[in-house]
């Protein structure tokens, strides 16, 4: 799957899940409404004895002082049942009814491989260099704070989907780095469209 048609997938989750009829069902003190915050206890980092955390219901997020962290309805779905981020993306597109995105022309079209490799000049890269210097890189961004929640873990899920595909023997290691260093570019080009 595309990192796009991810993106897409999880901007309409987010739109269209009420966060604080979420948290409601996950058992936390708050009232769906959307044009209203809310204070509450949060128990994502341990026993909250004072209200820490904060419903923002005009954005859709949460903020919690303890934790020092946004959340948005992804996140809950992620941290409460220890999903990651497609997984929880498909629990609530499954919980909330809705369709299938349509593919574009573009997701459909073979890759060649073997002329990405040339084209991107990388022909003695090696796969674990290119994923040390793209961990390296996101995990500044990590420390930052540079992008939100929703495109550090999208980034992230495509790293681990990498060298997982490299582990487990699916991927040849020019293929990883070549996808590595496209990954690098893809968190690259974030940084710049949020400055």
């Amino acid at each position: 799957m595309s990192f796009e048609r991810m993106r897409a997938r999880a901007e309409r989750v987010k739109q269209e899940c009420d966060l604080g009829q979420l948290l409601q069902e996950y058992g936390y003190a708050v009232v769906p409404d959307r044009h209203r915050e809310q204070q509450f206890a949060c128990d994502l980092h341990g026993v909250d004895n004072k209200p820490s955390a904060r419903l923002y219901g005009h954005n859709n997020t949460t903020y919690c002082w303890v934790c020092q962290k946004t959340r948005d309805p992804i996140s809950y779905v992620m941290e409460k049942e220890l999903v990651n981020f497609r997984e929880a993306i498909e629990r609530l597109e499954e919980k909330l009814g809705l369709p299938p995105l349509p593919w574009s022309d573009e997701e459909n079209k073979p890759v060649n491989v073997a002329n990405e490799i040339e084209a991107m000049e990388i022909q003695t890269a090696s796969f674990e260099r290119e994923k040390e210097r793209v961990g390296k890189f996101l995990q500044s961004l990590t420390s930052d704070r540079d992008l939100n929640a929703t495109t550090l873990l999208s980034l992230w899920e495509v790293y681990d989907r990498i060298d997982y595909g490299v582990a487990r023997q699916n991927w040849p290691e020019k293929k990883g780095a070549v996808a590595m260093l496209k990954l690098l570019e893809r968190a690259k080009d974030k940084c710049k469209e949020m400055s």
